[in-house]
């Protein structure tokens, strides 16, 4: 943003024309916005929780009346009316447990009915389906039984203290209480009572208040609470306060002033309050008034934004170019700049085009130069092998000859001739694993008998990679640190070479291992040093590890090299990784 600022000054004058335009709109909605909010919004505001009082308010009184149409259905059937005309006690068991049943069903259809209770024969006797009397006393010194048979029906929303426990032990403020009496023409037979839940009454509640970020209460007629949240402030209302059916009345409670806006219904006997803080409600167009500078912060910040990203677009092909070149700078020459733009831009691609095919080139010809390097490395390792190894090897034959006849000399010959003939291989760089340990074989061969009783060794190779192609001599100097550097320099009489080849996901692994003379730890941490990161700049060993490490690394896929290492036998093991290139 600074940079563009301090740019021409077309670009900054473009920046500040619309920075000026967009907080001049946003002032002007912001006083616009607050105007409106005082004058209409906190009327609308009212009117929407008025109504939300008298939605709940019908939604409850829609309740008790839909229970006690439910009770005046009950009392109706068969299964009551016969179990309190019935005399005979047998009979009166059977039924008394059809009327348990029923209840049981009402309970499952009505997930809300917590208990239901049937009283009749003069408030002494009851039939329910999980209620209990402790005190063996009539029902007749209850206020909702008397209520019940006066009035004919008749409802509580307080536990109050009467004369019934619950098996289900609920708390007493979660329920309310609807009674109607059985009749039979004028006649009561007795009283149907069922124990509502107002859990729901209580969620719409606190939906209610969560929306309105105020409370409610809910009173009767005699100003007593029925539901309401705990605080300070519900319980020290004047029932005086609330005179008509409704209306708004602003009273003071303690050191703060409250708005109560009242509904009556259900026969103006319940009363729906809510309670609202004057000073919280005072802050709300405050509210607006940082909401709204806030939106014309955040508006004139995308302005800015938009503009910037126009500006960009102008510099978008740089920027494309920057990260080719970032690319190329990491190795990968294979980029090129194809971006549609201005001549000039245009002429800087094909510029960079032109340079990073150069340098493509000039790569492809150092790694030629280093394969060359690499050729000619081997020829001088193979031009190592000591003259003195066929010096030795010719003696033994003319003293096995001597001994033991032409049979041995013949087999010895033909195992120099195989070695020879393999490690040179007509000057291919890659030859098939098979032949590889067919050499490595040879070789060990010849050692052996050089060697009598020094040593053993096995070599195994999986047959799904034995025609794959491996580095020639890639073994046979580390067989040789084996034998020289392990075997020969150990006391051990079971000293052995195990050479092992298998498959693995992406290519191959080769272990060579030893239990000669082990490694020195600290040797063997400096020379995977440089095998892992192939800088051979402080290493002071031999020439062969060093060059089967180098050949490996430049020869095969990422990840292919060769390590050393100890398992749990003691034995020091050479491994090989040679991975392939994904096609």
């Amino acid at each position: 943003m600074i940079q563009l600022i301090r740019g021409g000054s077309m670009k900054r004058d473009l920046l500040i024309f619309q920075g000026a335009m967009i907080l001049f709109v946003a002032a002007m909605l912001t006083l616009a916005g607050n105007y409106i909010y005082k004058k209409e919004m906190l009327r609308s505001r009212m009117g929407y929780i008025t109504e939300l009082q008298r939605q709940l308010a019908h939604s409850f009184e829609v309740k008790i009346q839909s229970v006690d149409d439910t009770l005046q259905i009950l009392s109706e059937t068969s299964e009551i009316k016969n179990c309190l005309y019935t005399k005979d006690k047998e009979t009166k068991i059977y039924r008394e447990q059809a009327v348990r049943d029923i209840f049981d069903s009402y309970e499952k259809i009505h997930g809300d009915y917590l208990n239901m209770i049937l009283v009749y024969g003069d408030g002494e006797d009851y039939i329910s389906n999980d209620m209990y009397r402790p005190v063996h006393e009539s029902f007749y010194g209850e206020d909702w039984f008397l209520q019940a048979i006066q009035e004919g029906s008749a409802y509580r929303f307080d536990s109050g203290i009467r004369n019934l426990q619950s098996w289900k032990h609920y708390d007493s403020d979660s329920y309310i209480s609807i009674a109607r009496a059985v009749q039979e023409g004028d006649r009561t037979l007795g009283v149907l009572m069922v124990d509502v839940s107002v859990g729901e009454f209580k969620e719409a509640y606190q939906n209610l208040e969560a929306d309105t970020e105020n409370f409610f209460f809910l009173m009767d007629d005699g100003g007593e609470i029925i539901l309401s949240p705990v605080n300070r402030i519900v319980y020290r209302v004047d029932p005086k306060w609330f005179r008509g059916d409704e209306g708004v009345v602003v009273s003071s409670i303690g050191d703060k002033n409250y708005k109560f806006v009242f509904n009556r219904f259900r026969d103006k006997k319940l009363l729906i309050v809510g309670a609202y803080d004057v000073e919280e409600e005072s802050k709300i167009p405050l509210r607006m008034t940082r909401i709204s500078i806030f939106m014309a912060g955040v508006c004139f910040v995308a302005a800015m934004i938009w503009s910037v990203c126009y500006l960009l677009e102008i510099t978008k092909p740089l920027t494309e170019l920057s990260d080719l070149m970032q690319s190329a700078s990491e190795g990968n020459l294979d980029v090129r700049f194809t971006g549609e733009s201005k001549e000039d831009i245009r002429i800087l691609g094909e510029a960079f085009n032109k340079m990073v095919e150069k340098l493509k080139t000039l790569m492809e010809m150092m790694k030629l130069e280093q394969k060359q390097k690499r050729e000619a490395e081997l020829l001088v390792m193979q031009e190592q092998i000591k003259p003195h190894f066929l010096y030795n090897t010719l003696d033994m034959i003319a003293w096995m000859a001597r001994k033991h006849g032409a049979g041995d000399i013949v087999h010895l010959i033909e195992t120099m001739s195989e070695f020879f003939r393999i490690s040179l291989s007509k000057g291919r760089e890659m030859i098939p694993l098979k032949e590889e340990l067919k050499m490595i074989q040879a070789y060990l061969e010849i050692q052996s008998m050089r060697y009598q009783d020094l040593f053993s060794y096995e070599i195994f190779c999986s047959p799904d990679i034995r025609d794959e192609l491996v580095l020639r001599m890639c073994l046979q100097p580390l067989v040789e640190n084996c034998l020289y550097h392990g075997i020969k320099e150990s006391d051990n009489p079971h000293a052995k070479i195990m050479i092992s080849a298998e498959s693995i996901r992406g290519g191959m692994r080769i272990q060579i291992r030893d239990n000669g003379c082990e490694m020195d730890g600290t040797i063997m941490e400096q020379l995977n040093s440089c095998l892992n990161a192939n800088d051979w700049e402080n290493w002071k060993g031999g020439f062969g590890v060093k060059n089967v490490g180098r050949r490996l690394w430049h020869s095969f896929a990422k990840g292919s090299g060769l390590h050393y290492s100890k398992d749990e036998n003691g034995y020091t093991v050479a491994t090989l990784l040679i991975l392939k290139e994904d096609e």
